[in-house]
């Protein structure tokens, strides 16, 4: 007898256990993995099923044997490099450049006052409207690109950091200037460690501005690059490599990305991402 109640009670026990390890929700990281599968699923079920003319859309399978192929052939290198050093190139030019005009903007008022108008100005002007003028100065070549790249993501570079200097805590400040702390310590200890998150959330911003520049360049004047083989899958209507090259520049941008904010986590653990 003794032993049938404990073989139930052990049995409702692991009902129950198993009821409770159902109802517990999932972990963030854990919905981001099914997100992503479930999304890529999507996209096979609808390319193999619903949009079925290739002309239009691809299963994501025919986009990967694309991929495959090119890299075997070399292809998938030689166009992945040449975006790959024109988006650091100039990426790296418009984080250094951004942050440091956003620090002196957000210490100065006078450097803000100066600058505004024109930042105002340069960040709201259409980068198409840019295409005929780089191409006019730098031709075809990597500057060329890179120099688009700066001028587009220099912007939320620089508005950030400057926001982040500017939300500075009002109480650090006064006890810097307490213990009489100089100017460059209260910018070294104080300022830049509260415009931190701002920083790195500029850069991730500028991540996807940049990825723009450099692909809206390479429609228009470029001869390699993932920006111009989706221009010549588009004319050719090749819809499986235009796929390819879309996968390629979104897995770059997220893996960026991710790496921004783990760089964010190790420099300032004090703070929450957003």
């Amino acid at each position: 007898m003794s032993a049938t109640r404990a073989t139930s009670a052990a049995g409702s026990s692991s009902h129950l256990g198993l009821g409770q390890l159902w109802r517990r929700p999932l972990s963030p990281r854990a919905l981001q993995i099914v997100s992503v599968i479930g999304g890529l699923l999507i996209w096979q079920v609808v390319g193999e099923y619903v949009v079925t003319n290739p002309l239009y859309f691809v299963p994501l399978s025919d986009a990967l044997g694309v991929i495959w192929d090119m890299a075997r052939s070399g292809d998938l290198w030689l166009h992945t490099s040449t975006t790959a050093v024109e988006f650091l190139i100039g990426f790296s030019v418009a984080a250094a450049g951004g942050i440091a005009v956003g620090l002196i903007n957000g210490t100065s008022r006078v450097a803000r006052t100066l600058t505004d108008p024109w930042i105002s100005a340069l960040y709201a002007t259409p980068l198409v409207a840019l295409m005929p003028l780089y191409l006019i100065i730098f031709g075809i070549g990597t500057t060329g690109k890179a120099a688009l790249v700066v001028t587009v993501a220099v912007f939320p570079v620089m508005i950030n950091t400057t926001v982040g200097v500017l939300s500075t805590d009002a109480s650090l400040i006064d006890v810097g200037r307490a213990y009489g702390a100089t100017r460059w310590e209260a910018f070294r200890k104080i300022y830049l460690p509260a415009a931190l998150p701002h920083i790195v959330s500029g850069l991730r911003l500028g991540v996807g501005r940049a990825l723009t520049g450099v692909v809206v360049g390479e429609f228009f004047f470029a001869n390699a690059g993932l920006g111009f083989l989706i221009a010549r899958s588009g004319q050719s209507f090749d819809t499986a490599t235009l796929f390819a090259a879309i996968i390629v520049l979104t897995a770059a941008a997220v893996l960026m990305t991710s790496l921004l904010r783990l760089i964010e986590r190790r420099l300032a653990p004090y703070r929450e991402v957003a």
